[in-house]
């Protein structure tokens, strides 16, 4: 399990699980490995468009503060849904 990133969270059975369920609920997990590429979910298909555009801007904006050369470090980026075709973003 704790090679793979998938390590359990203890919680201590008196503890208040809200807050717990609310930051994974505000979480986006983005994972690389050794590749230069990665995903992420920012949404669901039948979220309205105004949220999808809104969560993705704000993982575009995360994305490119912690890269060391911003955008420039960004070669092309793309939008799909799980078995749909691709649409370019940058």
């Amino acid at each position: 399990l704790g090679p793979r990133g998938r390590m359990p969270r203890p919680v201590p059975p008196t503890a208040d699980p809200t807050n717990l369920i609310t930051a994974m609920r505000n979480t986006i997990r983005v994972r690389s490995r050794d590749k230069r590429t990665f995903h992420a979910a920012i949404g669901t298909r039948d979220m309205p468009p105004e949220d999808l555009a809104e969560n993705l801007d704000a993982f575009m904006r995360r994305v490119v503060g912690k890269l060391e050369r911003g955008r420039f470090n960004i070669q092309s980026a793309y939008v799909k849904t799980t078995m749909g075709p691709a649409v370019r973003y940058l």
